[in-house]
């Protein structure tokens, strides 16, 4: 069932329209896929994307950083030119194949260390793909 709006524009003189707000703990128990609100707990805007809910970028394009290392057969842990908040915030590569999140390698170094499980073959390149957390 849907819903008739008679006046699908905000009037010109209309600056602002007021969303769904409130914190966490407040989200709906069963949210509709692509609802959003304002999180007051975060001071940001989310959205449902089926599963959870997603915060939004305050303002701008997030900006995308890559460091690019190479395997030497010896080294597992590389340092990172931009701080990573968690092992989920970014997409690590090796040899061009997609590495998963916490079986292969951690975050380490208070954010600024990506360490793997065991070092990396020598010649092979590592990708890791920054720039996915909020901003």
């Amino acid at each position: 069932m849907g819903f008739f709006v008679k006046n699908r524009q905000l009037p010109t003189a209309s600056n602002s329209i007021a969303v769904p707000s409130g914190g966490t703990a407040s989200r709906p128990l069963a949210p509709v896929f692509g609802s959003f609100r304002f999180n007051t707990d975060i001071g940001s805007l989310e959205v449902f994307n089926g599963t959870a809910f997603d915060s939004l970028a305050l303002s701008g394009v997030v900006g995308i950083t890559i460091d690019s290392f190479v395997g030497d057969g010896s080294t597992s842990t590389f340092s990172l030119s931009v701080s990573a908040e968690n092992a989920q915030s970014i997409l690590v590569f090796i040899g061009g194949l997609y590495q998963e999140a916490t079986s292969v390698y951690t975050i380490t170094g208070g954010g600024n260390d990506i360490t793997f499980v065991e070092a990396v073959p020598s010649d092979l390149e590592i990708s890791v793909i920054h720039g996915f957390a909020n901003s």
